[in-house]
């Protein structure tokens, strides 16, 4: 029960908003609202008012939910241009409300979705209010699954976070590693042109991608000379124990393939399968480029940390054979940004004493 009168007060919580220049009618539909315990109904009289009052209130992160509204309205802003204005930017359910009947675009916005429901004048108060709650009931069964859903990923990755300080305990050396590297990546993903849901997985991608080496032994790991024969063939193992270990996890299948290759060299001379330029997945070659940086800055016990100009120098130097070309670019370009925001925040920092 308490679930149940929580659901309800979130659906009266939703803000709805009339926009037609029958005052009377706009009354009518609000009351009956607001009779039912919704909160917020609002009453606009022209398109002109509706546009500029839904952008305003988008702005001050206070959107309508769902927005009824009759096609024939005063002025140079009818009812259609508003529809069209609110779906090309908002996420709103619109219901129209019509003393004619649909037109053939009207059709093609309802078949869809851009509009709800399209209900023609003189129309049955109770019927509309009900078609309109069970949008809104929708709606909020939607905002809930996808509240839902961001939680369920920010746990995962939280938890993706702690098999990857399971590693860094294990040798000492990669620590922090993981999380840079997947820094790395994401700011490479965004300048390829990465969406928000790709350039989440590449950051899971980053954290993950050494996560085979929890199968390799910490003599062979935090061995300070070099590796023999054996113990390198060894450590070039880790990418394919990483596959095995999380190809079972169904959220991780569409990462596999940039962790199994993220070794793979551009001139096709890296392991595990010697891929060679496009045939090496895209995600591998950004965690290749971003793994390589984060390796050559940081201390291992094989050698000391380069300079970032050392390490951009080698990057350059390996464009073409051990990089793709376009990445390694495209990361010098993070990395300086990267030196600039550093140098004006110490800069304002000093301002600041």
């Amino acid at each position: 029960m308490n679930r149940d009168h929580d659901i309800l007060n979130q659906l009266h919580k939703m803000r709805i908003l009339i926009v037609d220049d029958d005052q009377d009618l706009c009354n009518l539909v609000r009351s009956r609202f607001l009779a039912d315990g919704y909160e917020r109904v609002d009453i606009l009289s022209s398109g002109e008012e509706a546009l500029s009052h839904v952008m305003g209130a988008v702005a001050d992160r206070m959107s309508y939910d769902l927005v009824l509204l009759d096609l024939c309205l005063p002025g140079e802003t009818d009812g259609r241009a508003v529809y069209k204005g609110l779906c090309d930017h908002l996420d709103i359910a619109i219901v129209i409300i019509s003393g004619i009947s649909a037109s053939d675009e009207i059709i093609e916005a309802l078949k869809s979705g851009m509009v709800e429901e399209y209900i023609v004048k003189p129309f049955d108060l109770e019927v509309l209010f009900l078609k309109c709650e069970r949008i809104l009931s929708r709606r909020l069964f939607s905002q809930q699954l996808r509240q839902s859903h961001r939680r369920n990923q920010m746990l995962f990755l939280n938890i993706l976070q702690v098999m990857a300080k399971v590693l860094e305990a294990k040798d000492p050396y990669t620590k922090f590693h993981s999380e840079n590297v997947a820094k790395y990546a994401r700011q490479i993903g965004k300048r390829v042109g990465y969406n928000e849901q790709q350039l989440e997985l590449i950051q899971v991608a980053g954290v993950l991608h050494d996560f085979g080496k929890i199968g390799i032994k910490e003599s062979v790991l935090n061995k300070p000379g070099a590796l023999t024969d054996y113990e390198y063939e060894a450590v070039k193992r880790h990418p394919l124990i990483a596959s095995a270990i999380l190809e079972p996890i169904e959220e991780l299948r569409v990462i596999i393939d940039d962790i199994k290759h993220h070794h793979e060299r551009y001139d096709g001379n890296g392991y595990p399968d010697g891929l060679r330029g496009q045939e090496i997945p895209l995600g591998a070659r950004i965690l290749c480029v971003a793994d390589s940086y984060d390796a050559m800055t940081s201390s291992r016990a094989y050698h000391e940390p380069m300079s970032e100009e050392e390490a951009v120098a080698e990057l350059k130097r390996c464009r073409g054979k051990q990089f793709d070309p376009h990445l390694v670019d495209m990361f010098v370009d993070v990395i300086e940004e990267n030196r600039k925001r550093r140098n004006r925040i110490v800069q304002l920092r000093n301002q600041s004493e």
